[in-house]
């Protein structure tokens, strides 16, 4: 009987050994798996971030150049009402200066009031074209009040 308990003692030291190895080697392989996955899973992760980085600095210079665009119409009536007065003034001393001439002061003053009709007339394009645009924008995807019940 101590034989037969020696060789059980033997066989089970055996698979002891073997079940212990056999857990450490799927270990290992689950460990490289998992490491493997995770190395994957950064690479993704890195070219996202990339890309996001990319797209945020696309983002960036056409939230500059809309800025510019809508600045634009702004500066010229700035531009516009500011050469208007200053061409008033001018044109006001210039038709004024005619050395007592009555029939050069009235064609001056007509040319004055031509400038201005023209100014005036341009500041109002200007105006209406840039209302127009602001409700454009202000409107975008958005249906008229008529039409929506349709």
């Amino acid at each position: 009987m101590s034989r037969v308990g020696g060789a059980v003692q033997r066989i089970e030291k055996r698979t002891e050994e073997r079940v212990q190895k056999a857990v450490e080697q799927v270990a290992g392989e689950a460990s490289a798996t998992m490491t493997a996955n995770l190395d994957a899973a950064n690479e993704r992760a890195e070219r996202i971030v990339a890309a996001t980085a990319k797209v945020e600095a696309r983002q960036l210079w056409s939230a500059a150049a809309s800025m510019c665009l809508a600045l634009l119409p702004v500066a010229v009536v700035v531009a516009g009402l500011w050469m208007g007065i200053s061409g008033l003034i001018t044109g006001a001393q210039w038709a004024l200066d005619v050395d007592g001439s009555v029939w050069l002061g009235i064609g001056r003053w007509i040319v004055v009031g031509a400038g201005l009709a023209g100014a005036g007339y341009a500041l109002f394009a200007s105006a209406r074209w840039l209302v127009g645009l602001v409700e454009t924008w202000k409107g975008r995807g958005m249906p008229k009040w008529p039409r929506w019940r349709k």
